[in-house]
């Protein structure tokens, strides 16, 4: 068995994420690991600190660049969300693919033997792969970097913990579960297809190893301010 590794949802470069306080946990992971998978919102394109989305662009290839660099014994993946589902992003990281060799990206999903990793944004509402990628192409029209005042209101929300329990509320464990089974047996990913566990982030909401129609789910939430956050120890 591979040793192998997720994280979901660092939301990079987002002044909001914590992102920074746990890339010693990730890069110590990724010394001892055979795969590592950067699960989705990785990045953070509509809500970056830094002066424009295309600079963000060229810190995000800057990192993975030096990330894939640093372990050439690993290989690294990178799924999308909706957060980097961006573009410039994509071309650029295609770009990047063919330059390092043990980097590869995933616009929706990743199957490694038994497990299947993606980002998660099937989860909002009831999707099949047709609705998500309908959905990920208004996020490719929306990607503005967010100005002051948009970033100020979020500050407050956060103080408040709004964002804990929105999450919690929109997101509940069954019918998260419940939403993401549907879509893996659309993409024929199932329990059926020998699907035995399925690692995703979105929500924010850890989920432990959770069983839904003889498949487990594992969520390791979010490096948000008041919100839990754990790297995945995957089994492939």
């Amino acid at each position: 068995m591979k040793s192998a590794y997720a994280v979901s949802d660092l939301h990079m470069f987002c002044r909001r994420s914590e992102w920074e306080s746990h890339l010693p946990a990730i890069h110590e992971a990724a010394s001892k690991a055979d795969l590592f998978v950067f699960n989705g919102d990785t990045f953070d394109f509509k809500w970056t600190s830094l002066p424009s989305v295309e600079e963000t662009i060229e810190r995000a290839i800057e990192f993975l660049r030096d990330f894939a660099a640093a372990y050439p014994t690993c290989r690294v993946h990178v799924n999308l969300g909706n957060h980097d589902h961006v573009q410039g992003f994509m071309d650029a990281l295609e770009a990047l693919s063919c330059k390092a060799e043990n980097l590869t990206w995933h616009p929706y999903f990743l199957r490694v033997g038994s497990a299947l990793f993606l980002h998660g944004d099937v989860t909002i509402r009831k999707m099949d792969h047709d609705k998500l990628e309908r959905y990920r192409a208004g996020w490719l029209r929306r990607h503005r970097k967010q100005g002051r005042f948009k970033n100020q209101a979020y500050d407050a929300a956060f103080r408040a913990r709004a964002h804990v329990a929105v999450s919690k509320l929109a997101f509940p464990r069954r019918l998260t579960m419940r939403r993401l089974s549907a879509y893996i047996d659309d993409i024929g990913h199932g329990a059926q297809e020998g699907i035995e566990r399925v690692y995703f982030g979105h929500t924010h909401v850890p989920m432990g190893g959770h069983e839904y129609r003889g498949v487990t789910f594992h969520n390791g939430g979010a490096p948000m301010p008041f919100m839990e956050f754990s790297l995945l120890k995957a089994y492939v």
